[in-house]
């Protein structure tokens, strides 16, 4: 992490038509049912088992790992610009910052408001390079021709596989996990992306396996940044 002299931080923080806390929460939704369904598999051999059972859990696990990514990128999307917009104004955000890639957003603005970059290797950024590459994947993409060999169908079951197992958990792990970087970097909580570094959800508590994914990335963090 390397540092140098920040931008004067911008006095007022007050956005409108902000979309970041509603893609984030549908992220978190998603992911809550994701993980019950995963927790909790339709039995397959019981008496009196309807096989629709499964295949609904099943449709509807992919649906909710698909939304979980694509709204975890779309906050992370938007924060990136409006975190530009607080700190160094709507101009510098529209016309220069706003056609860079989203990577390069979360590298170089911290930097430029704080002095403070985030980790390249870090857990933050290592995971939004999986989850532009998954989202990317799902908005771009392409069915596969038939084969008689099988082939097709094995890379599509592999490929889906993956996408339970790793690219959904990454999805929601990076959006906490950027969050809680970027709050440590500006040492405020002026970041644009919601806060999960302190119970904020007393009234609302969340889904308990995502509290666990939550509490799992905070220690992350914390190991990460204490080694920055």
């Amino acid at each position: 992490m390397s540092s140098s002299e920040p931008f004067q931080i911008r006095d007022s923080f007050i956005r409108v038509d902000t979309m970041v806390d509603t893609y984030a929460q549908m992220a978190e939704s998603a992911f809550a049912l994701f993980l019950d369904d995963v927790a909790h598999p339709a039995r397959l051999f019981r008496p009196g088992f309807d096989p629709s059972e499964f295949l609904n859990q099943d449709d509807r696990k992919t649906s909710n790992g698909i939304k979980t990514i694509v709204f975890s990128a779309m906050a992370i999307e938007a924060a990136a610009f409006e975190f530009a917009a607080i700190q160094l104004g709507d101009k510098i955000a529209t016309d220069y910052l706003d056609k860079m890639d989203l990577l390069g957003k979360w590298m170089i603005v911290p930097r430029l408001v704080s002095g403070r970059s985030l980790r390249e290797d870090g857990p933050a950024i290592n995971g939004l390079k999986g989850l532009i590459k998954a989202r990317n994947a799902l908005v771009h993409h392409k069915s596969k021709e038939w084969d008689r060999a099988g082939k097709a169908e094995v890379a599509m079951i592999d490929r889906w596989e993956k996408f339970e197992k790793d690219q959904v958990p990454n999805a929601f792990r990076t959006l906490v996990l950027l969050s809680l970087e970027v709050d440590a970097v500006l040492q405020s909580g002026a970041g644009a992306l919601p806060s999960y570094g302190k119970e904020i959800y007393t009234d609302s508590p969340r889904n308990r396996l995502v509290e666990e994914v939550v509490q799992r990335c905070r220690a992350i963090h914390l190991k990460n940044w204490k080694g920055a």
